[in-house]
Protein backbone atom coordinates (compact mmCIF):
# COMPACT_ATOMS: atom_id res chain seq x y z
CA UNK A 1 0.00 0.00 0.00
CA UNK A 2 2.87 2.45 0.70
CA UNK A 3 4.29 2.28 -3.03
CA UNK A 4 0.68 2.14 -4.38
CA UNK A 5 -0.33 5.32 -2.71
CA UNK A 6 3.02 7.07 -2.06
CA UNK A 7 2.94 7.11 1.72
CA UNK A 8 5.74 6.99 3.59
CA UNK A 9 4.70 6.36 7.26
CA UNK A 10 6.69 7.00 10.26
CA UNK A 11 6.06 2.92 11.32
CA UNK A 12 5.03 -0.08 9.57
CA UNK A 13 3.76 -2.90 11.88
CA UNK A 14 2.89 -6.32 9.82
CA UNK A 15 0.81 -8.73 11.30
CA UNK A 16 0.44 -12.63 10.17
CA UNK A 17 1.03 -12.11 6.37
CA UNK A 18 4.85 -11.66 7.04
CA UNK A 19 4.56 -14.87 8.27
CA UNK A 20 2.75 -16.15 5.44
CA UNK A 21 0.00 -17.00 7.71
CA UNK A 22 1.25 -18.17 10.80
CA UNK A 23 1.35 -15.92 13.94
CA UNK A 24 4.09 -13.49 13.78
CA UNK A 25 4.69 -10.24 13.98
CA UNK A 26 7.17 -7.41 12.49
CA UNK A 27 7.75 -3.52 12.43
CA UNK A 28 9.43 -1.60 11.51
CA UNK A 29 10.45 2.73 10.50
CA UNK A 30 12.52 5.95 10.52
CA UNK A 31 15.81 5.13 12.08
CA UNK A 32 15.78 8.13 14.80
CA UNK A 33 12.09 5.51 16.32
CA UNK A 34 13.99 2.35 15.64
CA UNK A 35 17.24 3.29 17.67
CA UNK A 36 14.65 3.77 20.90
CA UNK A 37 14.04 0.13 20.40
CA UNK A 38 17.20 -2.16 22.99
CA UNK A 39 19.78 -2.86 22.32
CA UNK A 40 20.32 0.78 21.03
CA UNK A 41 17.46 2.49 22.56
CA UNK A 42 15.55 2.50 26.32
CA UNK A 43 12.36 0.59 24.95
CA UNK A 44 12.71 -3.15 25.18
CA UNK A 45 10.72 -5.38 23.02
CA UNK A 46 9.84 -9.11 22.69
CA UNK A 47 6.87 -11.61 22.20
CA UNK A 48 6.22 -14.99 22.71
CA UNK A 49 6.50 -15.69 18.88
CA UNK A 50 9.17 -13.75 18.18
CA UNK A 51 11.93 -15.15 16.03
CA UNK A 52 9.61 -18.60 15.61
CA UNK A 53 11.71 -20.75 12.54
CA UNK A 54 8.39 -22.10 11.37
CA UNK A 55 7.10 -18.70 10.79
CA UNK A 56 10.05 -16.78 9.84
CA UNK A 57 10.46 -19.85 7.49
CA UNK A 58 7.22 -19.43 5.96
CA UNK A 59 7.22 -15.60 5.71
CA UNK A 60 10.72 -16.18 3.52
CA UNK A 61 8.59 -18.35 1.52
CA UNK A 62 5.86 -15.64 1.22
CA UNK A 63 8.64 -12.43 0.36
CA UNK A 64 10.10 -15.11 -2.21
CA UNK A 65 6.10 -15.14 -3.60
CA UNK A 66 5.27 -11.46 -3.18
CA UNK A 67 8.48 -10.21 -4.99
CA UNK A 68 8.05 -12.31 -8.70
CA UNK A 69 7.83 -9.92 -11.24
CA UNK A 70 4.11 -9.15 -11.97
CA UNK A 71 2.44 -11.05 -8.68
CA UNK A 72 0.16 -8.50 -7.50
CA UNK A 73 -0.77 -7.11 -11.16
CA UNK A 74 -1.89 -11.11 -11.34
CA UNK A 75 -3.71 -10.87 -8.11
CA UNK A 76 -5.30 -7.75 -8.50
CA UNK A 77 -6.43 -8.96 -11.72
CA UNK A 78 -8.53 -12.22 -10.29
CA UNK A 79 -10.05 -10.24 -8.05
CA UNK A 80 -11.07 -7.85 -10.38
CA UNK A 81 -12.11 -10.41 -13.05
CA UNK A 82 -14.50 -12.28 -9.78
CA UNK A 83 -16.13 -8.58 -8.97
CA UNK A 84 -16.74 -8.20 -12.33
CA UNK A 85 -18.63 -12.03 -12.36
CA UNK A 86 -20.07 -11.37 -9.15
CA UNK A 87 -21.64 -8.06 -9.90
CA UNK A 88 -22.79 -9.14 -13.93
CA UNK A 89 -24.42 -12.06 -12.32
CA UNK A 90 -26.15 -9.94 -9.30
CA UNK A 91 -27.49 -7.72 -11.93
CA UNK A 92 -28.78 -10.54 -13.78
CA UNK A 93 -30.73 -12.27 -11.41
CA UNK A 94 -31.93 -8.55 -10.71
CA UNK A 95 -30.67 -7.95 -7.43
CA UNK A 96 -28.83 -4.45 -6.51
CA UNK A 97 -25.06 -5.06 -5.88
CA UNK A 98 -22.23 -3.41 -6.22
CA UNK A 99 -18.03 -4.05 -5.19
CA UNK A 100 -15.37 -2.26 -4.17
CA UNK A 101 -11.44 -3.97 -4.50
CA UNK A 102 -8.35 -2.90 -4.17
CA UNK A 103 -5.44 -5.55 -5.36
CA UNK A 104 -6.44 -8.74 -4.03
CA UNK A 105 -8.92 -7.50 -0.74
CA UNK A 106 -12.34 -6.42 -1.93
CA UNK A 107 -15.68 -5.62 -0.34
CA UNK A 108 -19.38 -7.15 -1.55
CA UNK A 109 -21.98 -4.41 -0.84
CA UNK A 110 -26.16 -5.01 -1.63
CA UNK A 111 -26.97 -1.35 -2.44
CA UNK A 112 -28.25 0.42 -4.78
CA UNK A 113 -25.45 2.86 -4.69
CA UNK A 114 -22.89 2.43 -7.62
CA UNK A 115 -20.50 3.12 -5.53
CA UNK A 116 -20.11 2.21 -1.69
CA UNK A 117 -17.64 4.62 -0.36
CA UNK A 118 -18.73 6.30 3.11
CA UNK A 119 -19.77 4.08 6.71
CA UNK A 120 -23.15 5.57 6.02
CA UNK A 121 -23.49 3.82 2.34
CA UNK A 122 -22.37 0.96 4.33
CA UNK A 123 -25.24 1.03 6.90
CA UNK A 124 -27.62 1.40 4.61
CA UNK A 125 -27.11 -2.07 2.80
CA UNK A 126 -29.29 -4.64 2.60
CA UNK A 127 -27.62 -6.75 5.80
CA UNK A 128 -30.87 -9.63 5.47
CA UNK A 129 -29.58 -10.02 2.18
CA UNK A 130 -26.04 -10.38 3.16
CA UNK A 131 -26.60 -13.10 5.88
CA UNK A 132 -28.72 -15.03 3.42
CA UNK A 133 -26.06 -14.66 0.45
CA UNK A 134 -23.57 -15.83 3.04
CA UNK A 135 -25.53 -18.83 4.01
CA UNK A 136 -26.35 -19.72 0.31
CA UNK A 137 -22.51 -19.40 -0.54
CA UNK A 138 -21.64 -22.02 2.09
CA UNK A 139 -24.75 -24.27 0.83
CA UNK A 140 -22.26 -23.91 -2.71
CA UNK A 141 -18.98 -25.04 -1.08
CA UNK A 142 -17.73 -21.42 -0.57
CA UNK A 143 -17.14 -19.85 2.74
CA UNK A 144 -16.67 -16.49 3.00
CA UNK A 145 -16.47 -13.82 6.11
CA UNK A 146 -19.99 -13.89 8.03
CA UNK A 147 -19.84 -10.53 8.31
CA UNK A 148 -21.12 -7.51 5.79
CA UNK A 149 -19.01 -5.21 6.96
CA UNK A 150 -15.62 -7.50 6.63
CA UNK A 151 -12.95 -6.86 3.95
CA UNK A 152 -12.96 -10.25 1.85
CA UNK A 153 -9.83 -11.44 0.11
CA UNK A 154 -8.65 -13.49 -3.09
CA UNK A 155 -5.08 -15.24 -3.02
CA UNK A 156 -2.85 -16.16 -5.17
CA UNK A 157 -3.29 -19.77 -5.15
CA UNK A 158 -7.53 -19.00 -5.92
CA UNK A 159 -7.27 -20.34 -9.75
CA UNK A 160 -9.35 -20.42 -12.38
CA UNK A 161 -11.52 -23.84 -10.76
CA UNK A 162 -11.63 -21.61 -8.08
CA UNK A 163 -12.68 -18.66 -9.19
CA UNK A 164 -15.65 -20.67 -11.50
CA UNK A 165 -16.69 -22.40 -8.45
CA UNK A 166 -17.70 -19.14 -6.51
CA UNK A 167 -19.00 -17.76 -9.57
CA UNK A 168 -20.99 -20.26 -10.05
CA UNK A 169 -22.39 -20.21 -6.79
CA UNK A 170 -22.95 -16.91 -6.34
CA UNK A 171 -24.86 -17.11 -9.77
CA UNK A 172 -27.10 -19.84 -7.68
CA UNK A 173 -26.81 -18.09 -4.96
CA UNK A 174 -28.18 -14.38 -6.20
CA UNK A 175 -31.00 -16.86 -8.47
CA UNK A 176 -32.76 -17.91 -4.82
CA UNK A 177 -32.12 -14.20 -3.13
CA UNK A 178 -34.28 -13.37 -6.10
CA UNK A 179 -37.22 -15.42 -6.11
Amino acid sequence: AQEVYGVTPDMTCLGKVIGGGLPVGAFGGRTDIMNMIAPLGAVYQAGTLSGSPLAVAAGICMLDAISQPGFYDDLGARAEKLMTGLKSRAAAAGIPFTTNQVGGMFGCFFSEEDTVTTFAQVMDCNSDHFQRYFHLMLDGGIYLAPSAFEAGFISIVHGEAELAATLAAAENAFAALAS
